[in-house]
């Protein structure tokens, strides 16, 4: 049995390879792309079973860190998205800034009345009607992840006539409404998707994502916009810095 495994007997040896996979990520023996050794050569090489081996590579793959082709192997994944919670910027800007390629499909768009919840997130009357915009989001021709936008259609008349696939929400309520967008208050969860969701993010069912709700505000505090998303949580890391006083 490799060392690796008879100094640390109180871990479990599938973490043990885990650590020892993304410590060669890490140190650069491993880079993004690379073929890792099969199930059977872990397991050789290791001195541990075939189940603990394919038990690891899960793990991996769930955590975005490798990736399962079909008769091909295991891969090291890209580089995952780095999105932070510092700067408030708009998707595209965000995507083009990293040198990324950003999309967006528009899946549904049109008018629906604010009820309940909608109405306290907006501080808008309940029925006030809205504009509702559904959109997928992708970088480098990939799906990321899927967001809703609620609007109050007195701030943005015939705004669903503007959108496009490749124009801006934020730039456009700038340009069109002069409504500049300042700052926004966020609260995230992890959640796992569903079936149809699945599909549009070409994952597997209930596959761990992040769940973003945020309402963003123009000058003055006034609630613009209401929005969610579901994002991939295989392809996505979040960043943030922290100030001690």
């Amino acid at each position: 049995m490799s060392r690796m495994f008879r100094d640390e007997e109180t871990v479990p040896f599938y973490k043990q390879l885990k650590d020892k996979i993304l410590e060669e990520i890490e140190s650069g023996k491993l880079k993004h792309g690379d073929k890792l050794p099969s199930e059977r050569e872990l397991a050789d090489l290791y001195g541990i079973s075939r189940m603990t081996a394919r038990h690891t590579l899960s793990i991996l793959e769930r955590e975005g860190v490798v990736e399962r082709r079909v008769g091909a192997g295991t891969f090291l994944s890209n580089n995952k998205i780095e999105m932070d919670f510092i700067t408030f910027n708009s998707f595209t800007n965000t995507m083009l800034g990293k040198g990324l390629t950003p999309s967006t499909q528009i899946l549904s768009i049109g008018k629906t009345q604010a009820k309940p919840i909608l109405a306290n997130k907006l501080k808008v009357p309940e029925g006030e009607e809205l504009v509702a915009i559904k959109r997928l989001r992708l970088v480098n021709e990939r799906p990321i992840s899927i967001e809703e936008s609620f609007i109050p259609d007195r701030y943005c008349p015939s705004i669903e006539q503007l959108i496009t696939n490749d124009s801006s929400l934020y730039q456009i309520l700038e340009e069109e409404y002069g409504i500049i967008l300042v700052k926004a208050k966020e609260y995230m969860q992890i959640t796992v998707s569903e079936e149809s969701e699945s599909k549009l993010l070409r994952i597997r069912s209930e596959s761990p994502c992040v769940f973003r709700e945020a309402v963003a505000y123009a000058h003055q505090d006034k609630e613009i916009e209401f929005s969610t998303s579901l994002t991939r949580g295989d392809i996505v890391k979040f960043y943030s810095e922290l100030n001690l006083k």
